[in-house]
C-alpha cells in the first residue's frame, strides 16, 4: 500500500489534494492507496497472456487476419470478445454472399472454436495493432504479430 507522500510522488498530485479525496471521492483514494499492487497484478497478468499465447494452435491465414483487422469491429467488454464470431457475422452479413463469402465463414468458423483466452488476446492484438499501424497492415507485420495464430 502506498503512502500519500509515494502517491504524491507517483501521480504528481498535491498532498492536500488526497485528503480532500481520502473524503470526497474514497474509491479514487483507494485505488491510489493500492497502486503498487494493481499495477503488480496487471503485470502477473500480462505474464500469463504472454506465456498462454505461446501455446496457441490456429490455422488462421494472413488475409484472414488482415480481413480482421481491417473489420470494423470492436469490443468493450469481454462478453463482446467472447462473442466475437456471431458479431462478425452480423458486420458482414451482406458479404457473406459475395467475393469473400468463403474467407469470412472460414474466419469465423476457426474463431468460434476458440475459447475466450485466444479470441481475447486475438483481439487485443488486433487493437493494438490497429492503434500502432492504422487500418491497413502488411503481410510481414500480421506474420510478426500474430504467428501463434497462423496456420502455415
Amino acid at each position: 500500500m502506498l503512502s500519500n507522500r509515494e502517491i504524491s510522488q507517483n501521480f504528481e498530485v498535491q498532498i492536500s489534494t488526497l485528503y480532500n479525496w481520502r473524503k470526497t471521492k474514497p474509491k479514487l483514494y483507494k485505488y491510489l492507496r493500492n497502486a503498487d499492487f494493481n499495477f503488480d497484478q496487471t503485470k502477473e497478468i500480462n505474464v500469463l497472456l504472454k506465456r498462454f499465447a505461446e501455446e496457441i494452435q490456429c490455422d488462421l491465414t494472413v488475409e484472414e487476419i488482415q480481413n480482421f483487422i481491417e473489420s470494423k469491429f470492436e469490443a468493450k467488454s469481454i462478453e463482446e470478445i467472447e462473442e466475437m464470431h456471431r458479431s462478425l457475422l452480423q458486420l458482414h452479413h451482406r458479404d457473406l454472399g459475395g467475393p469473400k463469402g468463403d474467407l469470412y465463414f472460414g474466419f469465423y468458423d476457426k474463431v468460434s472454436k476458440m475459447n475466450i483466452i485466444e479470441k481475447y488476446i486475438l483481439y487485443k492484438r488486433v487493437h493494438n495493432l490497429r492503434d500502432e499501424k492504422g487500418i491497413y497492415v502488411d503481410e510481414e507485420a500480421v506474420r510478426e504479430y500474430f504467428e501463434e495464430f497462423l496456420g502455415e
